[in-house]
């Protein structure tokens, strides 16, 4: 066998084994980023959720094993976040949803001035959620916000409500920022999700004898329940993570009343130091998010099914 022949041979092989090769090594790079800025950062917070990591004392790290946990889930702090972010969860999610299934619905009709509606409601989705928290904490200024000055002027009230430093007030001031903020982002979701309904299907059933709540229960709810579930999945996360309107509208307060689990986690690394609860913490609400998610991707697939 000639040389030509070896090497002709051995060609396809060559061919065949880059040809094997080569997907992993053009994906390596891709991977060693992902390592370098998300593995091994979850890999060091895990190590430092075992030892006894407080920032005062920065040469003394001994191995607690779960201690840190069982300390941070055992706390009055967490129990109270957890009661707070549950009852704001709930609250925000649900007012997101019925908000912008409102808003979609009136988008999908005719009127001449869904355009424009389309666009001031876009307004608030687009606005940095920083930027979003000084607005709402500037328009419910005890002192000289502009909702105070409009209640006293129509006469609603005698004197200004300072509705960020009461407890009540606060909690519900921080859901209807929430609903502001993400409202937008549900309705474009619902808006995309109508629009997929066939309209052969309206004019059948209202050929039918079927009135506008018939039709909105027993058509265009079924219909829109996979998009319904995104939303619910997308806003749940993101109630449960909500830190920074917080941080800018009331910090926690008052008396921990809208200390979410997110600010609790905040204040155990930034304000306590104590990088060792702050980092059990931060698995403890992964883990939180985690079962959720699985709940929600089971309810998906029974609904798919």
């Amino acid at each position: 066998m000639g040389a030509s022949q070896i090497s002709a041979v051995k060609s396809p092989a060559r061919s065949l084994n880059w040809e094997r090769v080569y997907p992993y090594l053009s994906i390596l790079p891709v991977f060693l980023v992902i390592a370098l800025f998300t593995i091994y950062p979850v890999l060091y917070s895990l190590w430092i959720s075992l030892h006894r990591y407080v920032l005062t004392q920065p040469k003394s790290h001994p191995f607690v094993g779960l201690r840190n946990f069982s300390e941070t889930i055992g706390s009055y702090y967490f129990t109270n976040s957890i009661a707070v972010t549950g009852i704001y969860a709930v609250a925000a999610v649900l007012g997101v949803i019925v908000f912008g299934l409102l808003v979609a619905l009136f988008l999908n009709t005719r009127v001449r001035t869904a355009g424009i509606v389309k666009i001031l409601i876009l307004l608030p989705w687009a606005i940095p959620a920083v930027t979003s928290g000084l607005l709402w904490k500037w328009l419910l200024n005890a002192d000289f916000g502009a909702l105070n000055g409009l209640l006293y002027s129509l006469g609603i009230i005698n004197n200004y409500i300072p509705f960020l430093a009461t407890p009540e007030l606060a909690r519900v001031s921080l859901i209807l920022a929430q609903i502001w903020k993400e409202g937008p982002l549900a309705a474009i979701f619902f808006l995309a999700g109508l629009q997929l309904i066939p309209k052969e299907i309206y004019e059948t059933a209202r050929i039918d004898g079927g009135g506008n709540w018939r039709i909105f229960w027993h058509i265009t709810l079924p219909l829109l329940r996979p998009t319904l579930l995104v939303v619910l999945v997308y806003e749940t996360m993101t109630a449960i993570l909500t830190f920074d309107i917080i941080a800018v509208m009331t910090g926690g307060g008052p008396a921990d009343a809208t200390a979410l689990i997110s600010w609790f986690a905040y204040a155990e690394i930034f304000k306590n130091l104590n990088l060792g609860h702050g980092s059990a913490l931060a698995f403890v609400i992964a883990l939180i998010t985690l079962v959720l998610i699985i709940l929600y991707l089971r309810a998906l697939r029974t609904e798919e099914a």
